[in-house]
């Protein structure tokens, strides 16, 4: 049972004798058969896959036989190698798919399973009846485009530079419910949009977010999801109609490290989804999910202007502004913005840019990384020319 080339073998004749001596005078039965594909092919393969590949050229040895055809050895070699890149192009394939599916099914499973923790946390407690009040409102040249940017539902903590937790939180959107009325009166806006651009949650990414987290992630979904359901209930009476818009932040992704992270698995849907639920008899309220270009950005027609929102973790440079005006594939008269904790308005390369604050102010990982902030929000005034004013509300 020899399997090494013999001296005056032809590369094509030494291949003939191993395929033949394999599947044909079984003079190599005893040889498996990835032990085999390496004097075959040059290159050791799964016994299931060198075998599927041994019959192949048996296939193609037998047929030049039949036909006595007449072929040089490297024509022979360059054919195999054709047929092995075929082989291996289908395998990766076969791989792709694979992994494909198990990212699908995980994605999923992760979302349903999330989906029911919320549930059963909703029918086990005690939920304030929202009632809805159809009003008659006149027609105005104007609506209000209202931040509701970095609540950090969850985050507790207590320090030089403020106290933060959620019954704080609470407190703070009813102060900005307040000033967003009276904004309202003043201007006599017709209609509201509320543009939740991230992180309403505290989430678990750092570990001194863990450490101070009051609450659980789901115990945080379900207190922010509440509690901005309170608040558009209750700004459903003042507005013709109340718009919701959101995208994913940083602080809500499932796996800690970022770099393993996938967009789509961002805890922040969920809160979409239980507004939708709590609010389906709110006729004049809309959750805006239709309007998403992606859990990272969506796009909102307000009197004609296009705006864009994104959390802001993605798009720090005024590249990447332009860079959303070509991904959007329409042109854009603002974009909204949150993550770095602090108010700002500007124009980049004819573009304006609109960022709105946080309710947290200084947390633990604020003060460790130098990053003053202090809770704030932002209501703009928006027309058909855009922009007509904006408010800085310090909360």
């Amino acid at each position: 049972m020899n399997i090494t080339k013999h001296a005056d073998e032809t590369p094509f004749d030494y291949h003939k004798r191993l395929v033949y001596g394999k599947l044909v005078d079984k003079t190599l039965s005893d040889v498996d058969y990835s032990e085999l594909s390496q004097f075959v092919y040059g290159k050791s393969y799964s016994s299931d896959v060198a075998r599927r590949m041994l019959y192949g050229s048996r296939f193609t040895l037998e047929l030049m036989d039949a036909e006595n055809v007449a072929i040089s050895s490297d024509e022979l070699l360059a054919e195999l190698d054709a047929k092995l890149i075929e082989i291996r192009k289908e395998k990766q394939k076969f791989y792709d798919y694979r992994n494909a599916y198990h990212a699908i099914v995980r994605q999923r499973s992760r979302q349903e399973e999330l989906n029911e923790i919320i549930v059963d946390a909703i029918h086990n407690g005690e939920l304030p009846e929202l009632d809805y009040h159809q009003n008659f409102y006149e027609t105005s040249d104007n609506d209000l485009l209202v931040s509701l940017n970095d609540l950090h539902y969850g985050a507790n903590y207590d320090n030089y530079w403020g106290t933060y937790n959620s019954d704080i939180c609470k407190d703070m959107l009813k102060k900005y419910l307040d000033k967003i009325l009276h904004i309202a009166e003043l201007h006599h806006s017709e209609n509201c949009i509320v543009w939740e651009n991230g992180d309403a949650i505290s989430g678990n990414i750092h570990r001194s977010i863990q450490v101070t987290n009051k609450e659980n992630v789901i115990e945080q979904i379900v207190g922010v999801s509440e509690l901005i359901s309170e608040f558009l209930a209750e700004l459903s009476k003042h507005f013709k109609t109340v718009t919701f818009f959101s995208v994913s932040g940083n602080h809500s992704r499932v796996e800690t490290n970022k770099d393993n992270s996938l967009i789509e698995e961002r805890l922040d849907d969920l809160i979409d989804w239980y507004l939708k639920a709590r609010l389906q008899n709110f006729e004049n309220v809309i959750v805006g999910t239709n309007k998403r270009i992606d859990s990272t950005m969506y796009v909102v027609d307000i009197r004609g202007k296009t705006y864009c929102g994104v959390h802001g973790d993605f798009d720090g440079s005024a590249s990447k502004i332009q860079s959303l005006q070509t991904m959007v594939g329409q042109p854009l008269y603002a974009v909204l913005s949150g993550h770095l904790h602090h108010n700002k308005v500007d124009m980049v390369q004819g573009i304006k840019t609109i960022m709105a604050g946080s309710f947290l102010g200084m947390d633990s990982y604020c003060v460790q990384k130098r990053i003053y902030g202090k809770p704030e929000q932002m209501v703009c005034v928006c027309d058909s020319d855009g922009v007509l004013c904006h408010y800085d509300i310090s909360l």
